[in-house]
């Protein structure tokens, strides 16, 4: 029992029918009593302040308001069983919990680590999960509100603040701890759900560092860290639970997760919702960033184009980020573009990980069966699909192609064009039946969800069981690079049945390496990844990865060269070797991780989407000049004099048509659209349209050469 102190003269010593025993302590929100029931049970009650009181009207709101605690379901809570009046001021008697708090016992103990804080993150966060069923909005997570009992940890004081902050005669400020308060509380926003995930974050933080994570000293200087700074995480050290922890400290509440998808993420039952969160140079947390798999284990997916038959792109999340090596002095090319956030981490895979919840088991089955239908829904799904499909929102036909401005109207018949909005976003793709490549995949959101054509459809359906999905039409095979590990913690591809969803998983590296962007050769016959290795919260590039699809096995290459990797892996134009960007020249390495072959007089990286090399597998793309303003068509062979110069102006490419045509991205009004042009910079056909730049900047496409 903590330490209780006698009563003082001016304590009651009752209150209602409840006989005060001690004083448990004392806090800005009014003074804790031990007390005994009439029945004998122990209980816990909390007078507020006499200043707080304020007039009869609104203390009595204050009472009614925090009785709706009680429809707080009560496991890993301390449930709410009287509210009323003593004297005008409230009182609030709730049950007692035998055991110190968070916060007394980091002060005293130390940080906690290991399974000790695996036990307090679920037990805490399924009391947020109850407390948000019951429509409540707890306000006041923090240290102090956590008590740590012999049978696991309990949330106390959930709902007063909003009682509280219900008129400005109980208190004109505002109401919480300003070191564990969410960005929105400090706007004219208002806190929500989301709020409380980001100071369970904190909290999280907190027990793992014994340290604030945004600091406790002036408040300005607190309420600036808040907003514009993100905290160090590195003292927690399971990948999996750090980088939920990261999520929940977006400063946007629409990219944390719920409660509910948090919990499910900690049992490892949940889909990874965030997918490839890139970690901004200079920082460990992520801005986007979902976190790593099983203890101990990160992975993640990378914003990058593939090759050849396949294309593809996966967006970050959050704000503008910066490539490793970007920007320093030497650094002869240009950075990606501004959605290029560098580096990922990989999110929690569903896996159950096998920790050892003591003392929350219990209260974590409740809650499974509380939010069942999340289960049910993923358990009655057919081996391999993870969700609902999401039918296409919008399918028009028409008669002709989209004519842009400025591009030349012909006489020969068109093919009928198809026009899809894509699900979950306003972009619209224009296809037709003879066009050399078509969307195969795409991310939105910064790479949180990922959607997948089905098999000879207009239909894009949602899927959670990869990071990137990249279709060779040709032989109807997808790689799919897993968000889950083998049980013996190796990273993994899949290589898919697109028609059938059949896979079969190859092994490509063990933790802490792991892959993304996954690209076929030109013969189908083997897939190409880029290798990144978590070093302690920090990504590293690490080299490639080669698949051979017969075989099922894959290898993993290190490639030593600082930069090697930062612009993605690509297969040569014969499928004998993968090139790769580095201090602006273009390398080329064999499929054992030998060095083949340097271009020096290679131009500039652009970032292609799609194919790096033409279909005839004559010519590379390239920017003439570091300043982008126009690209470059080069010979593969190295011996180009004189490179195909076209004057236009683009910075993401999903690459080539054909032979004489690339497919590129520009600016469009508000936002993008996806062009064909010709070698002297002419459009001649509108492919998409995406009329939000900040949705196009968080999204992600792959196209696939269609099978001629």
């Amino acid at each position: 029992m903590p330490d209780l102190a006698d009563p003082r003269p001016e304590d009651p010593a009752s209150v209602g029918g409840y006989t005060v025993a001690g004083r448990l302590g004392e806090g800005g929100q009014g003074i804790v009593y031990l007390a005994t029931a009439p029945d004998g049970a122990k209980v816990a009650l909390k007078l507020l302040r006499a200043d707080l009181a304020g007039d009869a009207e609104a203390s009595e709101r204050f009472v009614r308001e925090v009785a709706m605690a009680r429809r707080v379901a009560p496991f890993c809570t301390a449930q709410v069983i009287e509210t009323g009046l003593f004297g005008g001021r409230p009182y609030i008697v709730s049950e007692y919990i035998d055991g110190p708090t968070l916060a007394d016992v980091v002060r005293t103990q130390g940080p906690r680590s290991g399974t000790s804080l695996h036990r307090l993150a679920i037990g805490t966060v399924t009391a947020l999960v109850a407390i948000h069923q019951a429509g409540i909005v707890h306000r006041d997570f923090k240290p102090s509100n956590v008590v740590l009992a012999s049978d696991g940890p309990r949330v106390i004081d959930f709902g007063i603040a909003r009682a509280l902050d219900l008129s400005s005669t109980l208190t004109g400020a505002v109401v919480g701890t300003p070191s564990y308060m969410a960005p929105e509380q400090l706007t004219e926003s208002g806190p929500g759900p989301k709020s409380d995930m980001f100071a369970w974050a904190c909290t999280l933080l907190y027990a793992a560092s014994g340290q604030a994570p945004f600091g406790h000293d002036s408040l300005p200087a607190v309420v600036n860290r808040i907003l514009h700074t993100e905290p160090d995480v590195s003292s927690i050290e399971d990948p999996g639970l750090r980088a939920l922890v990261r999520d929940c400290l977006a400063k946007d509440p629409s990219l944390r997760p719920a409660a509910g998808e948090a919990l499910m993420r900690l049992l490892g039952h949940a889909p990874a919702t965030q997918p490839p969160g890139l970690l901004q140079q200079g920082s460990a947390a992520a801005t986007s960033g979902p976190p790593p798999g099983p203890p101990g284990a990160t992975s993640g997916s990378l914003p990058g184009p593939p090759a050849a038959a396949s294309g593809g792109w996966a967006a970050a999340s959050g704000g503008p980020g910066s490539i490793p090596g970007a920007g320093r002095p030497g650094n002869e090319y240009p950075m990606p573009p501004a959605s290029y956030q560098g580096p990922p981490t990989r999110p929690t895979p569903r896996r159950a990980t096998g920790w050892i919840v003591a003392g929350s088991a219990a209260a974590a089955l409740v809650l499974v069966a509380a939010i069942a239908f999340a289960a049910i829904r993923l358990g009655d799904l057919p081996t391999g699909e993870t969700t609902s499909p999401v039918p296409t929102a919008a399918l028009t036909t028409t008669s002709a192609p989209t004519t842009p401005p400025g591009a030349t109207q012909t006489s020969a018949p068109s093919p009928t064009t198809r026009s899809v909005t894509l699900p979950g976003t306003s972009v619209r793709i224009e296809e037709t039946e003879a066009d050399p490549i078509k969307l195969a995949s795409y991310t939105v959101n910064g790479g949180k969800r990922l959607y997948v054509r089905k098999h000879s459809t207009d239909v894009f359906t949602s899927d959670s069981r990869y990071f990137e999905y990249a279709l060779d039409s040709k032989t109807n095979l997808a790689l799919g690079t897993d968000v889950d590990y083998s049980t013996d913690y190796f990273a993994t591809v899949s290589i898919i049945d697109h028609a059938t969803d059949a896979k079969r998983l190859v092994k490509i590296s063990p933790r802490p390496v792991f892959p993304t962007t996954p690209r076929w050769s030109p013969d189908g016959k083997y897939g190409l990844v880029t290798l990144y290795k978590d070093d302690d919260g920090t990504t590293l590039e690490y080299g490639y990865g080669i698949i051979d699809v017969a075989g099922e096995k894959g290898r993993a290459f290190e490639i030593k060269e600082k930069g090697a990797g930062e612009w993605r892996f690509f297969w040569d134009a014969d499928g004998r070797a993968v090139g790769t960007w580095v201090g602006g020249k273009m390398k080329f390495y064999d499929l054992n991780g030998k060095l083949l072959r340097t271009l020096s007089d290679a131009g500039s990286p652009v970032w292609v989407e799609g194919d790096d090399i033409s279909p005839s597998g004559n010519r590379f793309l390239a920017h003439c000049t570091p300043a982008g303003t126009t690209l470059c068509a080069r010979s593969t062979s190295g011996d180009d004099t004189r490179p195909i110069t076209i004057p236009f102006a683009t910075n993401r490419l999903i690459g080539w048509w054909d032979d004489d045509h690339l497919a590129v991205w520009r600016s469009r009004g508000a936002g993008y659209e996806a062009v064909v042009i010709d070698m002297s910079g002419q459009v001649s056909r509108v492919l998409a349209s995406a009329p939000k730049k900040s949705e196009f900047d968080r999204m992600g496409f792959r196209f696939t050469r269609t099978a001629s």
